[in-house]
């Protein structure tokens, strides 16, 4: 029975010391990859960026490398004071090996960690406690009036230019029922007759030409045979041939004078330019007057160039206008 209990005990031992070969095996297995030789190398040379990077390498390849987490762990805490890294690491590190000849010392590295991380949390509560959230609240203020400034400037510029357009929408009303007032006969006081006239005569297509001395000596003349004496036979008849003669005579005169007003008509449209550049300070009525000798001739230039010209009549400086003959 003694034996039997001997041979029991000594199998025992025998299969703890197989598992211990076996984890340290597999230990030295994980330290024998030439990527963690490359990123020990580099701790040992003080090259702590490169081991970094170096033990990150070796646990994308191979997640279950509990050596190349520790080292990493160690780094972490030590070198690049990233306790929430650390303590991550170390956490995975004891449920990876928890037997592991390390675990008691990752197990006193962990609670360090844990101290630190909570010592940095309680910093940050106490800064947002006090000054900073103070600080970010003034300075949230700041920027709430900054923007209700604006605001205020943009609203006003908008009523603004709400009002002026709408001055310019009744003023332009206002102009369009005085236009249109001025289809009849001027009526009313002297100065509303004179303004009215003034309106029409800048609005009419056409002026009325005005008679030549040779029609109006004609019209006299042809008045005073009219109301001669018909009673007095002699002295009509005495009086026909002369008279006649001197008809002819002004009707000749004011057919001359009709062709010479003509011609110059004539020559006034040749001297027109076919195209005329707006100058600044021109408007339709100036221009009417400069080239046709009337203003009513600028509804004649605005129907020419109705594809650029708006039905108000307004010109800009540098465009080009079509000039009717």
């Amino acid at each position: 029975m003694k034996t039997t209990s001997r041979l029991i005990a000594i199998l025992a031992l025998a299969g703890l010391a197989a598992c211990d070969s076996r984890t340290a095996s597999e230990f030295k297995q994980e330290r024998a990859s030439r990527q963690y030789q490359e990123a020990m190398d580099d701790y040992t040379a003080g090259r702590l960026d490169a081991a970094v990077k170096g033990f990150e390498k070796v646990l994308r390849a191979d997640p279950a490398n509990t050596s190349a987490r520790f080292q990493l762990a160690c780094l972490q805490q030590d070198s690049r004071h990233d306790n929430l890294g650390a303590f991550c690491n170390y956490h995975e590190y004891l449920q990876q090996a928890p037997d592991s000849d390390k675990a008691k010392m990752a197990k006193e590295r962990l609670a360090i960690c844990e101290r630190a991380l909570a010592e940095e949390l309680a910093k940050k509560m106490n800064l947002i406690g006090d000054s900073a959230i103070a600080e970010e609240i003034e300075h949230s203020r700041k920027e709430l009036a900054d923007m209700k400034k604006k605001k205020d400037e943009v609203a006003a510029k908008l009523k603004e230019s709400v009002e002026g357009a709408s001055k310019l929408k009744s003023e332009n009303e206002r102009l369009r029922r005085l236009l249109a007032s001025l289809g009849g006969e001027p009526s009313g006081t002297p100065e509303k007759a004179d303004i009215v006239s003034s309106v029409r005569d800048l609005l009419d297509d056409e002026e009325p030409a005005a008679p030549t001395v040779a029609a109006l000596d004609e019209a006299k003349s042809l008045n005073a045979l009219a109301e001669a004496d018909d009673g007095d036979v002699g002295t009509a008849s005495s009086l026909l041939p002369t008279q006649a003669a001197d008809a002819k005579e002004k009707k000749k005169a004011s057919e001359d004078a009709a062709k010479k007003a003509k011609a110059e008509r004539e020559a006034k449209k040749e001297a027109i330019p076919d195209t005329y550049v707006v100058q600044e300070g021109d408007t339709l009525y100036k221009i009417a007057l400069r080239f046709y000798g009337r203003t009513s001739a600028w509804k004649m230039i605005r129907e020419a160039n109705k594809e650029s010209i708006t039905t108000d009549g307004r010109v800009r400086t540098g465009q080009t206008l079509k000039m009717p003959k």
